[in-house]
C-alpha cells in the first residue's frame, strides 16, 4: 500500500497540479538547494537546524519554516524523533491564496504577491501555530500525500496554502526590517530585472554594502542570486508550458538567449531543454552545493539529485 502512494505521489509531480508535499525521510538528506517554488516546512515532531543561507535557526514541534524561491537552504543536527512534512506550491498558488485574504501586492503578477509576503516577513523563517492550526495543516497534508487524483492533490493543495497565509500573517503583522539582501531579494522577486544601483537606491543603502549584504547573508554574490532569481521567473514560465525559451528567457530578465543559457546551465547543471525534457521544471529543485562555497558542487551532482525522495524506495507517511 505505501508503494502505491509512493508511485501515485510521483504521478502528481508529473501532473500541473500547482505543488507537492512529501513526508521526511532521514535517509534521503538534500544537498543545499533552493527552489523556484515556494516551500513550507510543517514541523510535527522533535528538533532540527534550518540553515537559510550563511543563517541559521532551530526549527521545533509546532513551527511553520518558510522558504522563498531562490532562498538556499539545508537542514542538520536532526534530533532521533524529529518528522515534518515538506510543502512545495507554486508561486501562482500562493498568489490566489494573498489576494483571497484581501492582501495587496505593489508588483504585479504571482511573483509580485511573493515577494510582498517576503517583505512581511522580513527574514522571519518561522512562526508559531496553535495546536489547531498544525493539526489542521497536519491532515491537509496527509490528504495530498494520499491523493489517488491530480484534482484532488491541487485541492488540498490550496487549502493547504490558504491555511498557512491564515495562520502566518497575524503573527508577522508587527513590521520589522530585514537585512538588505533579503529585503533585496524580495525586490528581485517582482522585478528580475533590477541592478544593483536601483536595488540599493531603494533600500537606501550602498552598492559596496548591499554586494555584502549578500554574501554574508546568502553565501553568494548578488550576480549569482539575481541569476537564481531569474531562472526561477524562467521555471515558473516553462511550467505553463511556453514553448519558446527566448520569450521565456526574455521575460524572465536575461538580456539575450546565450546569457540565459550560460546562466541557466550555471545554475542547474545542464542546459534548459534538457532539464525541461526531464521534466526537472515540474519540482523546480535546484542544488546550490556548499552554502559557504555555492559552486563547489560539481554540475554532474547538481544534474542527478533532483529527485524527491520517494523515486525508488517504499516510503510510509508520518504515523498519526
Amino acid at each position: 500500500m505505501e508503494r502505491v502512494r509512493a508511485i501515485l505521489q510521483e504521478l502528481i509531480y508529473d501532473a500541473l497540479v500547482d505543488g507537492a508535499v512529501w513526508p521526511f525521510d532521514r535517509h534521503y538528506i538534500r544537498p543545499p538547494h533552493f527552489h523556484g517554488q515556494i516551500e513550507l516546512l510543517l514541523i510535527r515532531e522533535g528538533t532540527a537546524t534550518l540553515h537559510l543561507g550563511l543563517r541559521s535557526e532551530t526549527v521545533r514541534a509546532g513551527q511553520l519554516a518558510w522558504v522563498l524561491p531562490g532562498i538556499p537552504h539545508v537542514m542538520s543536527d536532526f534530533s532521533s524523533d524529529f518528522d515534518m512534512w515538506v510543502v512545495e506550491l507554486d508561486a501562482a498558488l500562493v498568489a490566489t491564496c494573498w489576494r483571497a485574504l484581501g492582501n495587496d501586492a505593489p508588483q504585479p503578477g504571482a511573483f509580485g504577491c511573493l515577494a510582498a509576503l517576503g517583505e512581511r516577513l522580513a527574514g522571519r523563517a518561522t512562526v508559531e501555530l496553535s495546536a489547531q492550526e498544525a493539526a489542521d495543516l497536519d491532515a491537509l497534508a496527509r490528504d495530498v500525500w494520499s491523493a489517488e487524483a491530480p484534482r484532488t492533490a491541487r485541492t488540498g493543495l490550496r487549502a493547504f496554502g490558504a491555511l498557512a497565509l491564515r495562520s502566518t500573517l497575524p503573527n508577522i503583522d508587527e513590521r520589522r526590517p530585514g537585512s538588505p539582501a533579503l529585503m533585496a531579494s524580495c525586490l528581485l522577486l517582482a522585478s528580475p530585472t533590477m541592478d544593483r544601483p536601483a536595488l540599493a537606491a531603494a533600500l537606501g543603502v550602498s552598492e559596496g554594502f548591499l554586494s555584502r549584504s549578500f554574501s554574508r547573508e546568502l553565501g553568494v554574490t548578488f550576480v549569482e542570486h539575481r541569476a537564481r532569481t531569474r531562472v526561477t521567473h524562467f521555471l515558473a514560465l516553462a511550467q505553463q508550458e511556453r514553448a519558446n525559451l527566448l520569450e521565456a528567457a526574455l521575460a524572465a530578465g536575461f538580456g539575450s538567449y546565450s546569457q540565459f543559457h550560460r546562466s541557466f546551465a550555471r545554475v542547474s547543471g545542464s542546459g534548459p531543454r534538457d532539464y525541461l525534457d526531464a521534466g526537472r521544471h515540474r519540482q523546480q529543485l535546484l542544488v546550490a552545493g556548499d552554502l559557504r562555497e555555492p559552486h563547489r558542487a560539481p554540475a554532474r551532482e547538481r544534474l542527478t539529485r533532483q529527485r524527491a525522495p520517494m523515486d525508488s524506495r517504499e516510503h510510509a507517511p508520518p504515523s498519526s
